[in-house]
């Protein structure tokens, strides 16, 4: 049985938030590892990738969240 939250939006954005959270807890295990200045060219590489990849994948949730938005008009109630 579906939640709320159990919807056509949930089901496209859910895979494109877990892989943010997985990019984005690598970005911080590195951070807190090293300092910048610590980092081989291998690391500074690695690093500005999944810097781009999380841009990449904000702004994909952020288009789906606009297509969230038009859902509400008369009729939201389908796609809830």
């Amino acid at each position: 049985m579906g939640t709320p939250k159990d919807g056509p939006m949930e089901g496209r954005t859910f895979p494109l938030r877990t892989e943010l959270l997985d990019i984005l807890d690598q970005q911080i295990e590195m951070l807190t590892r090293k300092t910048f200045a610590a980092f081989t060219n291998e690391e500074m590489s690695e690093f500005k990738n999944r810097e781009q990849r999380i841009r990449e994948l904000q702004s994909a949730l952020a288009a789906t969240a606009t297509d969230t938005a038009s859902y509400s008009g008369v009729f939201s109630s389908l796609y809830t």
